[in-house]
């Protein structure tokens, strides 16, 4: 038995209102969990602060031409963690890699160019086990943002299948599709964290 016009207006109309209610709790719900998500990844980096920073440090300091390892939580003014070298911070702040051996620490000799300057500007004349914060202009990180690098391209067969914020690969960083359309691509040339301050927290484990 078919339904009346008047049956099926009646349902449209509360498919109307039942739909943008139901995208409204998923939005709540995203937000509940990405509030929820930072601020379990927050505490999770101030409960090792504490701790690190109550360590006792030893006499024996960074200098030139060490090689030394380090643990760090390389992170945001917002205190979200873009990378770390510590399996909990890791695992609260959703950077967990399955790949990667969290019982390694950063290794490197300093200033012998396999870290960029200010890295090695931040580590010198730590004590062994000393926690210390640097934070990084974005001046003398990745930059300021610049609508300029956003770069147009022909639309090819090579990039039909792209989607806003699919990335692609370069020889220095991952870019992002900006924008598509039937004949044209836009990718941002700039790099995520252009624009942005960068925190370092370190800990001096090994000096050799």
């Amino acid at each position: 038995m078919k339904r009346s016009k008047k049956a099926n207006n009646a349902i449209f109309k509360k498919l109307i209102w039942i739909i943008p209610a139901i995208l409204i709790i998923l939005i709540i719900l995203i937000f509940v969990m990405n509030k929820k998500q930072t601020s379990q990844c927050s505490q999770a980096v101030n409960d090792y602060l504490q701790t690190a920073q109550k360590a006792e440090t030893q006499e024996i300091m960074v200098v030139t031409w060490n090689n030394i390892t380090v643990d760090y939580i390389w992170r945001l003014s917002d205190w979200s963690v873009f990378d770390t070298s510590i399996e909990s911070i890791a695992t609260a702040c959703w950077k967990y890699q399955t790949w990667r051996d969290y019982s390694q620490w950063l290794g490197f000799q300093v200033w012998w160019g396999q870290m960029i300057p200010w890295f090695d500007a931040g580590v010198q004349w730590m004590r062994l086990w000393e926690t210390k914060t640097i934070t990084i202009p974005y001046q003398q990180a990745y930059w300021e943002r610049d609508e300029k690098k956003l770069l147009k391209m022909e639309m090819t067969e090579e990039f039909k299948d792209f989607k806003k914020w699919d990335s692609l690969m370069t020889d220095y960083w991952p870019i992002k599709v900006y924008e598509t359309s039937k004949d044209s691509i836009t990718f941002d040339t700039n790099h995520e964290l252009a624009g942005k301050d960068l925190i370092f927290d370190i800990t001096i484990k090994e000096i050799n």
